[in-house]
C-alpha cells in the first residue's frame, strides 16, 4: 500500500508543475516559449494547452489512485 501511495503521490506532484508551473517543464524538454506579442497572447501556444491538460489528467489520476488503494486498505 505504501509504494502505491507514494507512486500516487508523485504522479500528483508532477501532474501540478506540469500543469501551474510551465515555465519550469519547458526549460526541462528544451522548449521555448513563443515571442509574446501583443496580437497573440501567451494562451495560444499549443504547448501551453498540452502541458494544462496532462498535468491536470495526471494529477487526479494520482490522488485517485492513491486515495482508492488507501481506502480500500484501511476498509
Amino acid at each position: 500500500m505504501v509504494i502505491v501511495d507514494i507512486f500516487g503521490t508523485v504522479l500528483a506532484v508532477v501532474g501540478f508543475v506540469m500543469a501551474f508551473r510551465q515555465a519550469f517543464v519547458r526549460n526541462l524538454l528544451g522548449v521555448k516559449a513563443t515571442p509574446r506579442s501583443l496580437t497573440q497572447p501567451d494562451d495560444q501556444d499549443p504547448l501551453t494547452y498540452v502541458l494544462r491538460i496532462a498535468g491536470i489528467m495526471m494529477a487526479v489520476f494520482g490522488i485517485a489512485l492513491a486515495g482508492m488503494m488507501t481506502l480500500a486498505y484501511l476498509s
